[in-house]
């Protein structure tokens, strides 16, 4: 996981679900779709807290605790959760203050993250299907999470590019994705490095980074913007790893 806070970039490589669980579990081989096949009616899920101004959440399944004392910006590994159970709790960690619950259904053998956006009090979430499938030789699958709530109703556009690239002659990779929203994933070229985001239509970032080194080849990648710690200005991206060589 990298995670960028404009204007500091720090590097930090997280996500990798348990291989000795889903062994346990007869694992069978992913199919193009990215669906991995297992010989139980499970489904594995993990929790990514981005509440601005909340430390630490709880997510609970038919209420039973999944993923417990989850810190801020910190996605925790996948655990497996039934097909049959339907519905998921976010609670505060620190005084078991329900910020909110969601009615979902699973599918045998997908992966994925349970995104906590927003803050406590005005919170909003998002249950992505992470694709499993290695990204092509050369290649990184990209696709982009807006979480920035200060900017919750402008939507946001981003920019993968050569470092060297001008703004201005550049197609937004992402164009005007909505607060809330994550895009499809994309395949880029591992030499992309610099990663921009503007309000949508505009040239003015409001945050600029870039790599200090490449992705690995074929490693598949969200890009998480929210607010930075606390909440407001400035912007901070995170990059939370779906899969990885």
């Amino acid at each position: 996981m990298l995670d960028w806070e404009s204007p500091l970039l720090e590097t930090l490589m997280t996500s990798r679900h348990s291989l000795a669980i889903l062994a346990a579990l007869a694992l069978g081989a992913c199919n193009p779709t990215g669906i991995t096949t297992i010989s139980s009616d499970a489904a594995n899920v993990r929790l990514a807290n981005f509440l601005a101004d909340t430390p630490a959440v709880t997510l609970s399944v038919t209420g039973l605790p999944l993923h417990s004392n989850t810190p801020f910006g910190q996605p925790t590994i996948y655990k497996l959760v039934s097909t049959n159970d339907k519905e998921l709790a976010l609670t505060r960690t620190s005084d078991a203050f329900l910020i909110g619950a969601d009615s979902v259904t699973l599918i045998l053998g997908r992966h994925y993250t349970y995104y906590a956006l927003g803050i406590a009090v005005a919170f909003k979430s998002r249950l992505a299907v992470d694709d499993t499938v290695f990204a092509p030789a050369g290649k990184v699958k990209v696709r982009f999470l807006h979480g920035v709530k200060a900017q919750s109703t402008r939507g946001i556009d981003l920019y993968v590019s050569l470092p060297s690239d001008s703004l201005n002659v550049l197609t937004a990779t992402v164009p005007a994705l909505a607060y809330g929203s994550i895009s499809p994933y994309i395949s880029i070229d591992t030499a992309l490095t610099r990663v921009r985001l503007t309000l949508a239509g505009q040239t003015a970032t409001i945050f600029d980074s870039t790599f200090a080194a490449s992705v690995a080849d074929s490693t598949v990648i969200t890009l998480v913007a929210t607010d930075k710690v606390g909440g407001g200005a400035p912007v901070r991206l995170q990059v939370v790893v779906d899969k990885a060589p």
